[in-house]
This record gives structure tokens, C-alpha cells and sequence, in this order.
């Protein structure tokens, strides 16, 4: 009876082990789909020249406290260290409809409640539009603002109004700049998508913005997920190959054009708690030796990153008992590379 009981926890602690260490990864890989597949879509219908990239957004929903977001179609955070993720935020429009910009005819004060464009092709009441500047700057900012008639300020075909009103993001103090001038872009962002990508309580979580009341809403897109890390690829000599992978967020039109890529890596961890110490090592991502990565060291022929799951400092060794599966990829900036 001992000896058949012995052989049996055994078959079934070799069968958890085996389970578990799929469902990993199946997680690792949902996880790194469901980022994949934001991050090619981000900049859609708002990264139309790439002169308006890193503009600052200003926003404002209501009496609600204002919103200053970045025209970038992704931005890293940086972990506060190793063992730490990184946040990833996308942004996009999310208009079912086409997202061709249309271009102001006539200069735009802070004091007006509406823009003259060429046509209003698609634009509707209750649309979400961005005022883009030909060259961002300290004093042109980029906007945010809700389509919405009042009185004799109507949409027609070549007027777009704003409006002030309650429960729109036209608030009664002007958030625009002092003047707009004649060939600003007004960017269809209805249905924008403000979504931010990070690793709480052992799980992939995305905290989306909701632009109809300006509240968020956080959802776990996958479980099992303790460490994510991401890079810029930069095309630092604009000869159009990668060749430089970073943490390091632009700060300037000029940096934000060379970010071509976002490398992903995820380690998924399986549920099972193994009785021994089934792994002993942090895993690694291997990176090649063709390209510069930020924080890489040698690992026989190429260059390796350690993906940190064990503490900085202390002796807990719990991480150990868990199996681990990395993936990892490479997600071209599509809007971008159209936009240039």
C-alpha cells in the first residue's frame, strides 16, 4: 500500500507539474498577444505627421481635475528597479469610422467656440477631436475637445464647434492655447483609447481611461504574470534598421522619431509550488550580439538581459519552488513608420 500510494503522488505531482507548467505558458503567451496587438495599433488616427509627435496634450473633462498626456503611441515606464515591471501606455483613436485628419482654414483663438476647417467629412456631434499645431511647442500645445453645438454654432460642412458644456471635455475655463494658427490638424480621437499595461499581484493588468466620464477601469488580461520589460527600438542614424534597444522616453520631437519598435519580454510563472528547488537561476532573455540593448552583459556567443525574480537583498528563496516560462517579441510602430 505504501509503495502503490508513493508511485501515485508521484504520477500526480508529475502531472500538476505538467499542467501548471502549460498553463504558464498559455498565460505568458495570451499576455504577450493581448500586448502585441495594442501596441500595433497605437498612434492610429493620431500620429498622422510625425512633426506632431511628443506634443503635449492638455485635456480636461468638466470641473474635473485636468489631464496632460504625451502624442506618443507608446511610452515605457521603467520599473523602480529589477525586480520591478515596467508600465507600458498606449494611445489611440478608437473611431469606428475613417481617422483622416482635417485641416483648419482660419486661425483659432482661445476665446472661440469653434474651428473653420476645409470639410467635415465624417465629423459628428459628440465627436472627440484633437487640435494638432504644424510645430508643437511650449506655447502649442496639442488639444483635446468635444464636437458640440450651442445656438448658431453649428456643425455645418465647414465648421466643427465646441462648445462649453457640462459632461464634455470643453471646460468653461479655455485650455487651448492663445492662438491656433491656419493649418492646424484637427484629429478625429473619438472612442480614444488611453490604456496602461502593468504587472499587480502576480497578474497583467490594464487600467483603461474612460473618456465618456473620465474614469478608469482596471481588467486583468493575464494571470501568473510577475515580471514584464520593455525597450524602445531607436533608429538612432535614420537609416531605417533598429539599431539601439532602450528605457530611456524621449523628450523631444527628434527623439520620439527615431522609436521604431517596442521589445516585450514576459515571465509567467505556473501555480504549482513545487517541493524542491526547481529553479535555480533568474531566467534570461537572450538578445543577440547585432544590436545595442540596454542593460545586456555576455552570455557565451550573445548578450543576455536577467529577468530579476529573486530578491535584491534577504535570503527568501520561495521564488525557487515555481517553474517560469519567458516570452518574448518584437512590435513595430506601424502608425509611426506610416506617418514618416
Amino acid at each position: 500500500t505504501v509503495i502503490i500510494a508513493e508511485v501515485m503522488q508521484k504520477a500526480e505531482g508529475n502531472r500538476r507539474t505538467t499542467t501548471e507548467g502549460s498553463d504558464a505558458q498559455v498565460n505568458a503567451a495570451l499576455s504577450l498577444y493581448a500586448l502585441q496587438r495594442d501596441i500595433q495599433m497605437s498612434g492610429y488616427g493620431l500620429i498622422n505627421e510625425a512633426d506632431t509627435l511628443g506634443c503635449t496634450i492638455q485635456a480636461q473633462f468638466d470641473s474635473h481635475a485636468a489631464r496632460t498626456l504625451t502624442l506618443a503611441p507608446v511610452i515605457i515606464t521603467p520599473g523602480a528597479n529589477a525586480t520591478v515591471s515596467d508600465s507600458i501606455t498606449v494611445i489611440r483613436s478608437g473611431t469606428n469610422g475613417y481617422a483622416v485628419p482635417v485641416l483648419t482654414t482660419i486661425s483659432h483663438a482661445s476665446t472661440d467656440t469653434g474651428f473653420t476647417v476645409q470639410s467635415t467629412l465624417g465629423v459628428q456631434a459628440g465627436d472627440l477631436m484633437l487640435a494638432l499645431p504644424s510645430a508643437p511647442s511650449s506655447t502649442q500645445w496639442c488639444t483635446l475637445f468635444t464636437v458640440r453645438a450651442d445656438g448658431s454654432n453649428t456643425l455645418s460642412s465647414t465648421h466643427i464647434p465646441h462648445a462649453v458644456a457640462a459632461n464634455t471635455w470643453n471646460p468653461s475655463t479655455s485650455i487651448m492655447p492663445a492662438t491656433y494658427a491656419t493649418g492646424t490638424m484637427l484629429a478625429k480621437a473619438s472612442n480614444l483609447v488611453q490604456r496602461t499595461f502593468a504587472v499587480s499581484g502576480g497578474n497583467l493588468q490594464s487600467v483603461h481611461l474612460q473618456v465618456a466620464d473620465d474614469t478608469t477601469v482596471t481588467c486583468t488580461v493575464g494571470s501568473n504574470v510577475v515580471l514584464m520589460k520593455a525597450f524602445y527600438g531607436k533608429d538612432t542614424n535614420s537609416d531605417g534598421t533598429v539599431d539601439q534597444y532602450d528605457t530611456t522616453t524621449p523628450t523631444t520631437n527628434a527623439g520620439w522619431q527615431q522609436v521604431r519598435t517596442v521589445r516585450i519580454a514576459v515571465v509567467a510563472r505556473s501555480t504549482q509550488r513545487e517541493k524542491d528547488e526547481v529553479t535555480t537561476n533568474n531566467p534570461t532573455l537572450d538578445v543577440g550580439n547585432t544590436v545595442s540593448v540596454s542593460g545586456s552583459a555576455t552570455c557565451g556567443s550573445n548578450k543576455c538581459i536577467t529577468l530579476q525574480l529573486s530578491p535584491l537583498s534577504g535570503t527568501n528563496t520561495e521564488w525557487r519552488h515555481y517553474r517560469y516560462k519567458v516570452f518574448d517579441t518584437v512590435v513595430p510602430l506601424r502608425n509611426v513608420l506610416w506617418a514618416s
